[in-house]
This record gives structure tokens, C-alpha cells and sequence, in this order.
């Protein structure tokens, strides 16, 4: 198992001292300099104008849109889905700096990612063993080099891999907890039997699991892949990203295949942005990767039922997530792989080039479920594809109304949009700012003095505008949105914040002046008990308070 204590904190925290957030940061994404802080889009959201702000002298990074924000760490564990210890790494990695590590009772278990390096290695030295599997790959159109870049190997038979395992001296416990083998009434066996593997990376490029592909004809299990576990989530996994990603950030386009063979003939064929999904199509934890890069996707799928339900599946969730795309059907049962391997590589770019769009796709491939010669099929037809519109922006809904009119055979048709789905805005922090009331919090957030003041002499009611920023300075962050709203305060350079104590005390003096007048305010056309007597007693405080009395 990964143990995080096997890092030395005096390094981690070395490590922070060093780094620059903007350099840390500006590896991942253009960074634009405005004043002592840098801006950039947002990533962790579809941002089309900077609202994400990083600041060296804090240390910190804030989206004003979203509320994302943290550390340098903090940034890379969630852009590259990373855990914290894993983030550290590649942190250090990039800064180029040696990590100490502190040697524990746990550095007798091999973490996850060596387990499955060492089977991960053993399989690869026997593919070149196999005539069998070798000629399979051979056959497909691979060549040595292919095999090589995409780590392709041969599991043995069950009894190889877990004397295997007991050579290497793996915990049995974390060889199940990796996937590599399973368990039954009659015992322990190998996940991969008698078959071809594809090691599968995750996007960071560590080893996660794999695929297995059987050569044995009468096997109704053609391709398995590692099962499900704490490393291992086929949904959020595309097959070869980890390999793709540069490609595909520089074409800003990926194709998404069925298989692995589609994928690695694409490569071999010069198409380096492809990758493929792990089960029958995209799930809604693909989108966050995908929408990492503005860029469009070309679905590519099998033209028989079940590439055409995945395509059907995947375009309508790109399209509601406003991802740019297009849909290719290759027929005649031909796939990627084939058509390389028969050196249709140039009718494959024009395939590429010339793929329907996400959402035409979708609407064709629901009227086709309807007989549109029947008035109540097309209407079932009609009211899909308007359920359909409606979960989209506006905007995008009206510019299908063409595809629409042409496939229904209507005229003109207008969709109503009564029940649209409203654009969405971000929330506008602070949206009723009351400056002094943020520049008491932020001076108590900035000196431990000043905080200790304002604990003794403000009550929270006294903020009637900010009584949540009140809170998370006071009793400390409890939560993200609290996290959130002390980084707004801090990156917030419009707020003033008071150096000494006279000028503090003189602002709290202020803050029970201004809240006192608001009692007085409100009790005026207030029907209430000795009226009177309490505005007299709230006169008296709020003149004391000026000095008066």
C-alpha cells in the first residue's frame, strides 16, 4: 500500500518554500501577469474569460467563478487527479527537487504501482516467448516497435502469476486489492489467464490495471479488463491517454476508439491523439478529462448495434456538456484497426474530417427509431428529441431546429421553450460588499492580534453582511466554502486592512455604530413593547459610543 508517511514532511515542507505557485502552475496552463498576481482560465470549469487568480507572495490560487482554490499541491492533485503524496512527487519532479523519505514498518508491503510493475514486467518478457501471441499481434498489423511503446505482454497460465507473486514476496490481501488476482469457493487464481495484456494507465501515467485479450476461439470472454477497485474505475479510464494527452492538447482533438487494437494501429498510422473507452461508452466521470483542453472529439465506433448505442450514448452527454464534436460510423464491419492495417489510412482522415456532428447525430439516430409515416410516432419522435433540446442552453437548442424540421418533416419547426434549461452563471461572491465590514475580518485574518480583539469585542450579529465570512475567520475553516470565502477576502485587493490596533478599534467602533443605527432604522415602523424605552437605551449606546455621553 501507498503509505504517505514514507515522505519526510521537513521535505514536503522544503518543497513548499521552494516552488513558485505561477511556475507550478504556468507548467499546466498559459498564464497571463496583472499587477503582483498572474490570471489564467479556470480549469476546473468551462471558464471563457480568466477568473482564476494565483498569487506567489500568498502561495494560493482562487477561481472566482467556481470557488476552486489551494495550494500549489492542492492544483496538481485535482488537474491531475492525483493523491496528495502523488502530487508532492510531481511536484518535486518538476521543480527538480530530491524528496527525503522516511523508512517505516509499511516499506515491507510493495505499494500498488509496484505490484502491478512487477507482474506489469513479467508479462512483457514473455510475449516475445509466445509464437502464438505474437503472431496473433503480428496478424492484427503490429510491429515490434508498437509492441514495445504500448507495453502489450502474455499472461500465463493461473499458477505462474501467483508463484509470481509469492517470489516477490506480495501480500496476497494487496494482490487482490490491485485486481491481479481473484478469489472463489475453491481458492486464489489470476485475473489474466492464457491471454495478451494492455497495461492501462491512468492519466497521470501510472499503472492502474489492465486489459487481456483471449486467443482461445471458443472463449466468450474476448476481452476482460482488471475488476473494479480502489486503483481501478474503468468509467473514468481512457485507454492510451496517458500517451495521447500531448498530442492531443497540441491538435486540440481526440478521438475516442472502442479498442485497444483500435488505438495502437491509430498511433502506428500517425493518429497519436487517440484513445479508447474501457467499457461500451463514455460515462459522465470521462468529462472532466475530456474538458481539461478546448478541445472538439471525434467519436469513432463500431457501425453495428452495440457502436452505435454507445455512440448514441456518449454524443448526447458531450453535447449536454457542451463539448465540441463529431460522430464517425465506420460500416461494412470494419474498424480502425482494419482499415490501417489495410492501408486505408487516407479514407480514414476523411472519415475524421468529415463526421457528423454530436448533436445532428444524436437527433438522426432518435428519429430513426420512429416510423414518421405514423402521426403518433412522430410525435413520440417529436417529444424525445424535444426533451433532448430542453436540457440544452438556449442558444444551442435553436441552432438544431433546422435538423429538426428536416428529419420530422416539419415545417418550421420552433421548440418551446418554456422549460429550457437557463444558462448558467457563476455566483457572484460578496455580490452586497460592505467594505467595512470585510476590513475588519480581513485584518483579523492577517494579524493574530487583531483577531483576538475582534473575538472579544464583535459579536456576529454586529455583521449583518458578512456573518459567514464572520464565521469562517473567527472559528477557522470548516469546510471548502469556507476555505473559499477566506481566500476571496485574502485575494481581494480592494479591501483595506488596518495595521495597527488604534486604527481596528476606531473601525470596530464604526461597525457598533453603523449596527445600532440599523436597530433604531428598524424599530421605527416596528410594533413593539416599550418602544420607546428601548430606542432611548440604543440612543444611549450609539452616543456613547461617539463620545457624546
Amino acid at each position: 500500500m501507498y503509505n504517505f508517511s514514507m515522505i519526510d514532511p521537513n521535505s514536503i515542507e522544503q518543497l513548499k518554500l521552494r516552488i513558485d505557485i505561477a511556475d507550478i502552475i504556468g507548467h499546466y496552463i498559459p498564464l497571463k501577469r496583472v499587477g503582483h498576481n498572474c490570471t489564467c482560465l479556470c480549469p476546473f470549469h468551462d471558464d471563457k474569460n480568466p477568473s482564476m487568480s494565483i498569487s506567489s507572495d500568498k502561495g494560493l490560487f482562487h477561481c472566482f467563478s467556481c470557488g476552486a482554490g489551494g495550494d500549489a499541491i492542492k492544483f496538481v492533485m485535482d488537474y491531475e487527479k492525483l493523491s496528495y503524496p502523488e502530487a508532492v512527487e510531481k511536484i518535486a519532479s518538476i521543480s527538480n527537487f530530491a524528496l527525503n523519505y522516511i523508512k517505516t514498518q509499511n516499506d515491507i508491503k510493495k505499494p500498488d504501482k509496484k505490484i502491478l510493475d512487477i507482474v506489469n514486467a513479467y508479462y512483457r518478457s514473455l510475449i516475445f516467448q509466445n509464437k502464438f501471441a505474437l503472431n496473433y499481434l503480428y496478424d492484427r498489423g503490429l510491429n515490434d516497435a508498437m509492441i514495445e511503446k504500448f507495453e502489450i505482454g502474455f499472461a500465463p497460465d493461473s499458477n505462474s502469476t501467483i508463484r509470481l507473486l509469492q517470489n516477490e514476496e506480495i501480500d496476497q490481501n494487496d494482490a487482490l486489492d490491485v485486481g491481479i488476482i481473484k478469489q472463489n469457493q475453491n481458492g486464489l487464481y489470476a485475473s489474466f489467464i492464457s491471454r495478451v495484456t494492455f497495461p492501462i494507465r491512468n492519466h497521470a501515467g501510472n499503472l492502474v490495471g489492465f486489459g487481456g485479450r483471449t486467443l482461445a476461439k471458443d472463449n466468450p470472454a474476448k476481452y476482460v479488463n482488471s475488476p473494479q477497485s480502489k486503483i481501478f474505475d474503468k468509467s473514468t479510464l481512457l485507454y492510451g491517454y496517458d500517451k495521447a494527452k500531448t498530442s492531443i492538447y497540441e491538435k486540440k482533438q481526440m478521438i475516442i476508439v472502442e479498442g485497444y487494437m483500435d488505438v495502437i494501429m491509430l498511433h502506428k498510422a500517425g493518429f497519436t491523439n487517440a484513445v479508447a473507452v474501457l467499457g461500451t461508452a463514455l460515462t459522465q466521470k470521462h468529462i472532466p478529462l475530456i474538458k481539461r483542453g478546448d478541445i472538439k472529439v471525434i467519436l469513432s465506433f463500431d457501425g453495428d448495434n452495440a457502436g452505435i448505442n454507445a455512440a448514441i450514448k456518449s454524443s448526447v452527454l458531450l453535447v449536454q456538456n457542451g463539448i465540441e464534436g463529431s460522430v464517425v460510423i465506420i460500416e461494412n464491419g470494419e474498424d480502425p484497426a482494419d482499415m490501417v492495417k489495410e492501408r486505408k489510412i487516407d479514407r480514414l482522415k476523411e472519415l475524421f474530417d468529415n463526421g457528423m456532428e454530436l448533436g445532428q447525430f444524436y437527433i438522426k439516430m432518435i428519429s430513426k427509431k420512429y416510423d414518421i409515416t405514423s402521426p403518433i410516432q412522430k410525435q413520440k419522435a417529436y417529444d424525445e428529441i424535444s426533451e433532448f433540446l430542453r436540457s440544452l442552453p438556449k442558444i444551442m437548442a435553436m441552432s438544431y431546429e433546422g435538423v429538426v424540421s428536416e428529419v420530422l418533416n416539419l415545417d418550421n419547426f420552433r421548440l418551446n421553450y418554456r422549460y429550457a434549461k437557463k444558462e448558467s452563471k457563476p455566483e457572484i461572491k460578496f455580490k452586497n460588499k460592505d467594505y467595512l465590514e470585510l476590513s475588519i475580518l480581513k485584518s483579523a485574518m492577517s494579524f493574530s492580534n487583531l483577531k483576538r480583539i475582534l473575538v472579544e469585542l464583535c459579536e456576529k450579529s454586529y455583521f449583518r453582511v458578512h456573518k459567514k465570512e464572520y464565521g469562517a475567520v473567527v472559528y477557522g475553516a470548516k469546510n471548502e466554502e469556507d476555505e473559499g470565502v477566506l481566500r476571496e477576502l485574502d485575494f481581494d485587493e480592494s479591501v483595506e486592512i488596518y495595521k495597527n490596533e488604534d486604527t481596528f478599534l476606531q473601525a470596530i467602533k464604526m461597525l457598533k455604530i453603523k449596527y445600532y443605527e440599523g436597530m433604531l432604522e428598524a424599530m421605527k415602523n416596528a410594533n413593539i413593547e416599550n418602544k420607546l424605552e428601548k430606542i432611548e437605551k440604543i440612543n444611549s449606546k450609539i452616543m456613547k459610543l461617539k463620545g457624546l455621553k
